[in-house]
């Protein structure tokens, strides 16, 4: 299993690392174009991800607008959408609400983050097995 971590914050995203490592292979990315270029290479290397954590305050373009760059590939190649969990310091009901409406995503998570809640809802998707 595999995991995109985009998180521009380098203490968050090695926590993050760490959390996930037992679960996942993952990889970091820390702004907006290599998280996207990393989850296309991904595709190329027919090596996908099974789950993206995205942070939605990036250097460059929002984590919205990567989700939605996201999305737009999925759909123009047949693809299952991946995925994603939002993990943000961002709690305007607006931008969660587009996130969900527009991002389809599957949790969003408000920093400071809770693991538990977090690999709960790993759990939840399937993606890790309960302990």
């Amino acid at each position: 299993m595999r995991a995109l971590i985009v998180e521009d914050d380098a203490l968050s995203a090695r926590v993050l690392h760490l959390t996930l490592t037992p679960h996942f292979d993952t990889v970091c990315a820390d702004d907006a174009e290599a998280s996207f270029s990393t989850y296309l290479q991904a595709l190329e290397d027919d090596a996908p991800f099974d789950v993206v954590l995205l942070d939605l305050m990036l250097p460059g373009e929002s984590g919205l607008t990567v989700l939605e760059r996201i999305r737009t590939v999925e759909t123009e190649r047949g693809l299952p959408r991946v995925p994603v969990l939002v993990t943000t310091a961002v709690t305007d009901i607006t931008i969660a609400l587009r996130a969900f409406e527009q991002g389809h995503i599957s949790a969003y998570l408000v920093k400071p983050l809770d693991f538990g809640r977090l690999l709960a809802e790993l759990r939840t998707l399937g993606l890790i097995r309960a302990e």
